[in-house]
């Protein structure tokens, strides 16, 4: 397979003691707003009084080789989320930083409605617009003495227990690890590993640094039919722009009240209606490019999959060694070039939140062009994932959540990351290069037994985005709601 020429010191740059390739007019995205988002930048920003954003690691080796050797008596049998149980049973909750939208106003008034304490913290106008909480805290003082501010409200108001939606937004690391040196519980949420309808919510941390499986087993006599089913999702897509709109619309209406805040990712209005507008108008061209390019595809050769990721996903910030997804892309490609079979073709999708950075696109296949691969590179915006999990030779990901859709597909998966199905039996532990020429699929058994597992003890049914009316349904009713997620 042709290969690109080694005299590219004009068109190249050495970064982390890595040569990457400069695109000439190509409109690389990585300086925009989700650069902003990388945790080096992130820890600078937020002063030396905040602990360094560590890395958590999912300890690869070891954690494999707990879950293989523990006997069904040392993990102890659950028949539901652990996490939830013990977020039922919390008499004075916490919370912090939710998503946008108004999730974490039905869940305090769904943890109310059982006779349990609740308190809220907002830490800038979007908060704010979405916690209608008249008894709600409002922390506006520096990040460096939040940690002094969080333990007095734990001790002040006897809290037994924190939640919160993102694990490594500035607020949310040091929270962790001050809950811990405290022992008070801590409940992580953040979008759900199996989509749609469902959130993850786990006890202490999530993706890598999720300890659950490790922990806990499902019950063995759990029936198929008590495995949780996911939610019905209504109008996701216009919930979430919406609620995006107003949050960042008052965010920014309150930053001179919320001076000393910081964001996990920029909050420019103007930046982000630039990538919106651009989706919007260049719907019908991007679609059409895509239908183009799906054309082309032969599924009677082999083709590989690789669903990207957006450079502020924390996934990629704190768990992959990435600087950014173009980065990751042009080690894929590179080694695709060097060693795919010469019939394999390579198909990347951007990610949805990404549609408005619209020099992705040129930049990927001008990377493409480079290494001699243009007719065998695939770009799309949008498909539908599960036709090409069908069919597919193998799937490559930073540790994107398409993976666990590719291992309950049966689908080989080589992650590049870290992430919480990272096990031996479940994705391919081979290097990159012969992945390629010799993809593994995942253990059907044991992968069928890990999706099971992934769903009952990490997950809870909830449309992420539905509007405050809907009640929850995890057990105990709010009088005040109207619907149920789970309406039959």
């Amino acid at each position: 397979m042709p290969t690109v020429m080694t005299d590219i010191s004009e068109n190249s740059r050495v970064k982390n003691g890595r040569r990457q390739l400069l695109l000439p007019g190509a409109a690389l995205p990585t300086d925009s707003c989700l650069q902003a988002s990388r945790a080096d930048e992130r820890v600078e920003a937020t002063g030396a009084a905040i602990a360094p954003a560590i890395r958590p690691r999912l300890r690869l080796v070891r954690a494999s080789a707990e879950l293989d050797s523990k006997t069904c008596d040392e993990r102890l049998p659950c028949e539901s989320n652990p996490a939830l149980q013990q977020l039922m049973t919390t008499r004075s909750l916490l919370m912090l930083q939710g998503p946008i939208g108004p999730l974490f106003d039905r869940i305090a008034r769904w943890k109310r409605s059982g006779g349990h304490r609740v308190l809220r913290v907002v830490f800038n106008g979007g908060d704010k617009f979405f916690c209608p909480d008249p008894g709600a805290v409002e922390y506006r003082q520096l990040i460096k003495d939040w940690p002094q501010y969080l333990r007095s409200l734990i001790l002040g108001h006897d809290i037994d227990g924190v939640l919160l939606f993102g694990q490594s937004r500035p607020y949310h690391r040091e929270a962790i690890r001050i809950c811990r040196l405290m022992g008070v519980p801590v409940f992580v949420m953040e979008e759900g590993y199996i989509r749609p309808g469902f959130m993850t919510l786990e006890s202490g941390g999530v993706n890598a640094s999720s300890t659950t499986l490790e922990s806990c087993r499902v019950d063995d006599a759990l029936a198929d039919d008590s495995v949780p089913s996911p939610a019905k999702v209504r109008n996701h897509r216009w919930h979430l722009t919406c609620q995006s709109i107003l949050y960042y619309l008052f965010l920014w209406l309150g930053k001179r009240h919320y001076a000393g805040y910081i964001h996990h990712r920029h909050t420019s209005i103007l930046r982000y209606a630039s990538y919106w507008v651009g989706a919007a108008i260049h719907f019908p061209l991007t679609r059409w490019q895509d239908s183009k390019a799906i054309g082309r595809l032969d599924k009677s050769r082999p083709y590989f999959f690789v669903p990207l990721q957006v450079d502020s996903d924390a996934q990629v910030v704190y768990h992959s060694r990435f600087l950014d997804v173009l980065q990751f892309v042009e080690e894929v490609m590179q080694s695709f070039a060097d060693h795919a079979p010469d019939n394999a073709q390579l198909i990347i999708k951007q990610h949805p939140l990404a549609r408005g950075h619209l020099g992705m696109r040129k930049a990927i296949l001008a990377i493409a062009e480079c290494y001699g691969i243009r007719q065998q590179v695939i770009f799309v915006c949008s498909c539908k994932i599960y036709q090409l999990l069908e069919k597919v030779a193998g799937v490559v990901t930073i540790n994107s959540t398409v993976g666990l859709q590719a291992i309950a597909h049966n689908a080989p998966v080589k992650l590049m990351g870290e992430a919480i199905y990272d096990h031996p039996k479940v994705v391919d532990p081979q290097p990159l290069h012969t992945f390629w020429r010799n993809p593994r699929k995942p253990d059907p058994q044991h992968a069928a037994a890990f999706h099971r597992a992934v769903k009952v003890l990490t997950q809870v049914p909830v449309g992420l985005y539905d509007p405050s009316s809907i009640d929850l349904g995890w057990g105990g009713s709010d009088p005040s709601t109207r619907k149920s997620d789970h309406g039959t």
